[in-house]
């Protein structure tokens, strides 16, 4: 038996049998989602907190499902744009931190990284990718330094009118400076990352019986109307649909 290099690495996995044994190893970490896909876009692969965002508590039951199962219209558009562009380069996507808009609770901004799977040939056959909350990675991204502040600042304040001069004065840098920031991390302006921190927020409210124009009041909009065009815009559907969804899979 070789000893060394990648003949022992391959000897020591024959005598595993199925590599599938490493995934065990993400059921130990809560926040960290596994996932794979094959090049349709059905997961052949998925750990217990994708499950719980599909609302599963067996794999099985989303093998052979797509996003649809787990995100919002908006969000499966974005996901779907990454996941083509991962298996159409054969080149991965690292930490790319985004909104995701879960039907069940955990909406929120995490940070993901995919890879392309291959088959014998070396041809694309899928991809696989972890996902996890971005606050325990914000500190090993760039321009996190200048923007952490910034970003507990909109968390604590996102139901109250926040000026972008606040924002600018936290960060200690210019409007444009900041915004550059914001695009760099987050692809979207310090205004956009604000708007897209409430909805976040409201969706979560949804998830109760609250009347649409108190979680609209309370959570930084000018009023129903208001809310429901940010959130058409960030998630693809209206709150009443959302919130009608939301029911319809908890039956």
């Amino acid at each position: 038996m070789p000893t060394t290099g990648r003949p022992f690495q391959a000897a020591f996995f024959q005598r595993m049998g199925c590599e599938q044994q490493f995934r065990r190893l993400f059921e130990d970490l809560p926040e960290v989602g596994f996932f794979a896909k094959d090049e349709q876009g059905r997961f052949v692969a998925a750990a217990s907190l994708i499950l719980k965002w599909a609302g599963c508590t067996r794999e099985e039951e989303l093998l052979g499902r797509d996003d649809s199962a787990l995100h919002s219209p908006e969000t499966i558009r974005e996901v779907r744009m990454d996941d083509r562009a991962v298996m159409e380069s054969g080149q991965p996507l690292f930490n790319r931190v985004e909104m995701l808009f879960i039907a069940q609770p955990g909406s929120g901004w995490y940070c993901t990284t995919k890879r392309p799977l291959f088959d014998q040939q070396q041809r694309v056959i899928g991809i696989m990718g972890v996902v996890r909350p971005y606050h325990g990675v914000l500190s090993h991204l760039p321009q996190c330094a200048v923007l952490a502040g910034v970003v507990r600042y909109i968390e604590a304040h996102y139901a109250e009118s926040i000026p972008l001069s606040a924002l600018v004065g936290i960060a200690g840098c210019t409007e444009r400076q900041l915004n550059r920031h914001f695009q760099t991390i987050f692809r979207m302006s310090a205004q956009a990352f604000i708007v897209r921190h409430r909805v976040q927020a409201a969706m979560a409210a949804l998830h109760t019986d609250q009347p649409l124009a108190q979680i609209a009041s309370t959570h930084g909009f000018s009023d129903q109307s208001h809310f429901t065009r940010q959130f058409r815009a960030a998630t693809g559907e209206t709150p009443a649909k959302f919130r009608a969804r939301l029911t319809t899979s908890q039956r």
